[in-house]
């Protein structure tokens, strides 16, 4: 099913392009999207946020009071990447966040059953919008759950603003987390027992995901944790090492169990073996096509296609743009 963002936020990231002088009929012409825009479908929305940042030199789509330079996700990324646990990731991501010292002091306490991750603004700073807060809670959460390999569950999100007329996507957004809106601060409440997961990222995986940003929070997580994880990895190692899209009989020798059993096994987690080879294949593909070199028809075949046509399909379905389009982007 494709994933679609709310017309009101959409139009929360066009008001801080004009909000920095920029025209928004010429960013919607760069984003490839007509003239008067509403909600959009994922990989739409991808592009006129990448349009949106390139233009104003900001990662933050003029949301906050000063522009966060290009690169600046990359950088606190690879920072990141170096802790050893989700709790210290998120520990690491903090400092760097309050650094910038922009529209919001951020801060990490604990709490019960749960590790507080805390925005509060700074008094007499511009937040344009819910989306300024909207954002940096999305990104943050899925980029450090991506790091230890996991759904990224949460006991709880709040708001210091009131619920939006599209907080009905807040479900999806904040991992059907239960939610707060009207509070003093906004934040995300991890459960405890997970900041015990370890980082399994390196600084390369982590700086190319930043790149891709905002691609990687919209895009589905299958292979995320436990099972599914291990699938993930095993056909990745197949297609690194063999060049080849191995089957669920050679994935299932690996893990040194039946095929019936293993396609039991993940379909009690809900998740099924043709779709983590297809997560597999995309996030291989998108990681070759950010930090390599390598042509379009090596990356096709070092992700298991048979022809680079096929490949360029795939890659079109999975991000709405073709591969030569995508690294041009970058």
């Amino acid at each position: 099913m494709a994933v679609t963002i709310p017309a009101t936020i959409v139009a929360n990231i066009l008001e801080g392009a004009v909000a920095r002088g920029a025209d928004p009929a010429a960013i919607l012409a760069r984003a490839g999207l007509p003239g008067v825009v509403g909600a959009l479908e994922a990989p739409d929305f991808v592009r006129l946020v990448r349009a949106v940042t390139l233009a104003l030199d900001d990662e933050l789509a003029g949301l906050q009071d000063r522009p966060q330079r290009v690169g600046t996700h990359a950088i606190m990324a690879a920072h990141v990447s170096h802790a050893d646990t989700l709790g210290a990731a998120y520990g690491r991501a903090t400092g760097f966040m309050d650094l910038m010292d922009n529209s919001f002091r951020f801060s990490l306490r604990e709490s019960g059953a749960s590790l507080l991750f805390e925005m509060t603004r700074i008094p007499g700073r511009t937040v344009l919008n819910t989306t300024a807060v909207e954002m940096v809670l999305v990104l943050v959460g899925r980029m450090l759950a991506w790091m230890v390999g996991n759904r990224g569950a949460l006991n709880g999100a709040w708001f210091e603003h009131a619920a939006p007329g599209h907080a009905s996507a807040y479900r999806a957004m904040f991992q059907r987390a239960p939610m707060q809106f009207g509070q003093s601060s906004s934040g995300l409440a991890i459960p405890r027992a997970l900041t015990r997961l370890p980082v399994l990222r390196n600084e390369e995986q982590a700086t190319a995901y930043a790149r891709r940003t905002p691609l990687d929070a919209f895009l589905p997580q299958d292979a995320s944790a436990g099972l599914p994880l291990e699938v993930a990895v095993a056909v990745e190692t197949c297609l690194s090492v063999e060049g080849r899209l191995p089957d669920m009989v050679h994935v299932a020798a690996t893990l040194q169990m039946a095929p019936h059993t293993l396609r039991r096994r993940l379909k009690a987690d809900g998740v099924d073996y043709s779709d983590i080879r297809k997560q597999v294949r995309r996030d291989m593909a998108v990681r070759l096509l950010a930090t390599t070199g390598d042509s379009v028809e090596a990356i096709a075949a070092q992700t298991g296609f048979s022809e680079a046509s096929a490949f360029i399909r795939a890659f079109r379905s999975w991000t709405g743009l073709t591969p030569r389009a995508y690294r041009k982007s970058e």
